[in-house]
């Protein structure tokens, strides 16, 4: 089957426009929907920001935001919200195929009991894939008494994994703070690296990236350029 790279997008590349504009534009310069992507984000650094300027100043537990009140729990999905449409603007403005998903859509994204998320009704989201369209999916589920809450995406990334392994290879992606995969030697990139070795140095979340390793599919750490700006992906894969 064809590979999918489902890319986590942390919350400094998402707090990041210039990198938004480099990713687009590697998109753009790519050859149409190839390598097949699927991009997966939270609310980003921005809604921390809004917080603390009304003087709030909420902890993240595994990526998520512990919010206080209904008052903060609108601003965080707004704020998940608009991140998905402001990736969605910057793709569009490169002429990139693209459509922007919240989690809540068509109940692409549930969450259990036990607070593990789930994915379904994904056929749809396979079509697009299929169509050389570059879906972008936002952390945001509906729970049981219909309150529409932020999740955490690394959680997202591994449900979706989950369902489109019956349409796909998925192999997950998380991007450095580079132009390069921060593991290389003399020059050339490492093919693999321990997960162990991997630190917040290499420009993404670790626990974001350990949770997401505990996946029985292939995890690379790359950048922009080495997934989208070569004849082939390229970076070092993660393993244990």
């Amino acid at each position: 089957m064809q590979t999918l790279y489902v890319v986590y997008l942390d919350r400094p590349h998402l707090g990041d426009e210039l990198f938004l504009k480099s990713l687009a534009q590697y998109f753009a310069e790519s050859k149409s929907g190839e390598p097949p992507c699927l991009l997966v984000h939270g609310s980003g650094e921005k809604v921390e920001r809004t917080l603390e300027s009304k003087g709030h100043f909420p902890e993240r537990t595994d990526g998520v935001l512990e919010v206080e009140g209904e008052d903060q729990r609108r601003l965080v999905e707004r704020a998940v919200r608009e991140t998905n449409q402001e990736i969605v603007a910057a793709l569009t403005d490169e002429v990139v195929s693209t459509v922007g998903i919240q989690g809540v859509d068509r109940n692409l994204l549930g969450v259990e009991a036990d607070g593990s998320v789930t994915a379904s009704n994904v056929g749809w989201l396979a079509a697009l894939i299929k169509q050389r369209v570059v879906p972008v999916v936002s952390a945001l589920v509906e729970t049981d008494d219909g309150t529409v809450e932020e999740v955490w995406a690394a959680d997202v990334v591994l449900a979706l994994v989950r369902v489109l392994s019956a349409s796909f290879d998925p192999a997950i992606t998380v991007l450095s703070g580079a132009d390069a995969p921060s593991r290389r030697d003399n020059g050339s990139a490492r093919e693999e690296t321990s997960i162990d070795e991997f630190s917040d140095e290499d420009g993404a979340e670790v626990a974001a990236v350990k949770r997401m390793h505990t996946a029985d599919v292939p995890i690379f750490l790359t950048s922009a350029q080495e997934l989208l700006g070569g004849e082939e992906p390229r970076g070092t894969r993660l393993v244990e």
